[in-house]
């Protein structure tokens, strides 16, 4: 309820037009009563066909005025709260894509993934029909309180009945919420289920694990089919007990209204008037409940945004250099990820000028990929600090920092577009001349093989994409952005030697233009004229050596053939 007072108070106008049209709607309801007590009253006992011509007039004019406010007030509604929806749906992505690496990764990425549909539960709770309902919710009162002018003891039941309606609504509103949450994470297990099938369709059939899946997702299925079923049967339970409230007042009410006819203290007239506003104010308490369940599950998801929204964001503000040099340093450089025993790696240290090449090696989660996040500012270290012609990334504006890089990572990943809007992306090219990016990459023979070539949508060309294609196209990508620092994710991964050979002549052409180069490698061997070599495996400061890299030691259980005899 707060967060609807705080969007009626957002915009004041639009409020007081809701406000006008609502109260106009519910006092011209009174006009259904109204006509039966005068029909009754007046032209029953006259029988002046005149009189019944003017009263039915008057009742279809009044009809349709409210008919008119009715459809009025929902797109009135309907604008209060587009702003609010609005604005919580950009808060919810801007935090996705600003959140600093290290607080985002604390949040589940299926949590992550569904906060879309959280966005969405808010959303719907604080559509027209639930807005109007709670403002409608008051007449419901002055439905009953007006029985009163009729008959006291019928105002008494009336008003009894209306709060016997919201209490048992609000009631049972605890064990709905409960089993809405049970069903939701239900729903999200059959969900990812059924996305690891689509996704690994391979993987399944290659391992023979389609039975294996498919008693997982009968077993989620199940539990889901279980647990709208319980959900179904509790909204069945209370709308029964409203029907039953409903039906129980009106023969109470036409009890106590015929034993006070009898006793000549209430009309027939009265009493039908009497039985009709009790009837909308039973209605009107009816859709208060409705749209109390619908704010309360809506308030529960606006917590759990409010826990989302409140992961601290990337500042887009800082220095910007004129001119970045490729001069890189690391000093005393430690990373650990949260609740770990121990640090990836502590007390790294070193410098590269412009021009430079450095390989990272080390095994399998030694922190390759963590290191080059560390260098894009994607991740904060734990001590130590990155500095960039001088100034450390902490002072640098991190949109103008990553203008700065040329990055191919291992596993690409592409924006919804076309093949040249992912390799020229939104954020500009220093060389927009997709036809020889595509030459450089070795990219031209792939894009003939697609229908509509370089502008094939993405989004459907990659399910049948070969990982060479890919990583050709963010290498690219990466070339397209002119960027004085490239880091290169094990760059010769899923390629042939074609797209060896354009990977090697892309870092070449990088080191002659001046800009240094990382390079991430599980083997250190073919980048033997690097500059820098750094060791991963050592832990937990890695061992840093100028010039060609130690041997690596044989595989465990590997033997060594150089000298056998034949």
């Amino acid at each position: 309820m707060r967060e609807l007072l705080r969007r009626l108070r957002l915009a004041p106008l639009a409020t007081a037009r809701l406000l006008a049209a609502t109260a106009l709607v519910n006092l011209l309801a009174f006009a259904s009563p109204l006509f039966v007590m005068l029909i009754l009253g007046q032209y029953v006992e006259s029988g002046f066909d005149g009189t019944l011509y003017t009263l039915a007039a008057g009742m279809g004019i009044a009809l349709l005025l409210q008919a008119a406010f009715q459809q009025l007030r929902t797109p009135l509604a309907a604008q209060l709260c587009a702003g609010p929806d609005r604005a919580l749906g950009e808060a919810v992505f801007a935090t996705v894509v600003r959140a600093r690496g290290q607080a985002l990764a604390r949040v589940p990425e299926a949590r992550r993934r569904e906060l879309a549909g959280v966005v969405q539960v808010v959303q719907e709770a604080f559509a027209p029909p639930t807005l109007c309902a709670v403002l409608d919710a008051p007449f419901a009162l002055l439905f009953a309180l007006a029985v009163f002018a009729f008959s006291p003891v019928l105002g008494l039941l009336g008003l009894a009945f209306a709060v016997a309606a919201v209490a048992l609504g609000l009631a049972g509103q605890g064990s709905l919420r409960d089993l809405g949450r049970e069903a939701d994470r239900a729903e999200a297990d059959c969900r990812a289920l059924a996305v690891q099938a689509v996704d690994g369709a391979d993987t399944v059939r290659m391992l023979r694990a389609g039975g294996h899946l498919g008693g997982l997702w009968a077993d989620a299925c199940q539990a889901l089919g279980a647990r709208r079923m319980a959900l179904t049967a509790r909204r069945l339970r209370a709308l029964t007990a409203q029907g039953l409230l409903g039906t129980l007042a009106r023969v109470l009410i036409f009890a106590v209204g015929a034993y006070e006819c009898v006793h000549g203290r209430l009309g027939v007239a009265q009493l039908i008037v009497c039985n009709i506003l009790v009837s909308h104010a039973l209605r009107q308490a009816g859709a208060l409940v409705a749209a109390g369940e619908r704010l309360a599950r809506a308030t529960q998801a606006l917590g759990e945004i409010g826990e989302f929204l409140r992961l601290p964001l990337e500042s887009e503000r800082g220095t910007a250099l004129r001119r970045f040099s490729g001069r890189l340093e690391l000093r005393d450089l430690a990373f650990a990820h949260p609740g770990s025993s121990g640090p990836l790696f502590e007390s790294l240290s070193l410098r590269l000028e412009p021009g430079a090449l450095a390989v990272v090696h080390g095994d399998n989660g030694t922190g390759k990929t963590t290191l080059a996040r560390l260098l894009a500012g994607l991740l904060e270290p734990m001590r130590g600090e990155i500095l960039a012609d001088g100034i450390t990334l902490r002072q640098l504006a991190p949109p103008w920092w990553r203008g700065q890089l040329a990055y191919l990572p291992q596993e690409p990943e592409f924006l919804r577009g076309t093949v040249r809007d992912n390799v020229l992306p939104p954020g500009g090219a220093a060389e927009p001349d997709f036809e020889t990016l595509a030459r450089r990459a070795d990219l031209e023979r792939a894009l003939r093989g697609l229908p509509g070539g370089a502008d094939a949508p993405l989004d459907d060309a990659l399910r049948t994409l070969p990982l060479g294609v890919r990583r050709r196209l963010a290498l690219a990508r990466a070339l397209g952005t002119g960027g004085r620092l490239a880091i290169f994710d094990e760059p010769f991964e899923g390629l042939d030697d074609d797209g060896a050979r354009a990977v090697r002549s892309a870092l070449e052409e990088m080191r002659a233009a001046g800009a240094t180069v990382v390079v991430l490698a599980h083997d250190p061997a073919p980048f033997a004229h690097a500059d820098v070599f750094i060791d991963l495996n050592t832990k937990p400061v890695p061992a840093v050596r100028a010039g060609a890299p130690a041997p690596t030691a044989a595989a465990p259980g590997a033997e060594d053939t150089r000298h056998a005899r034949p």
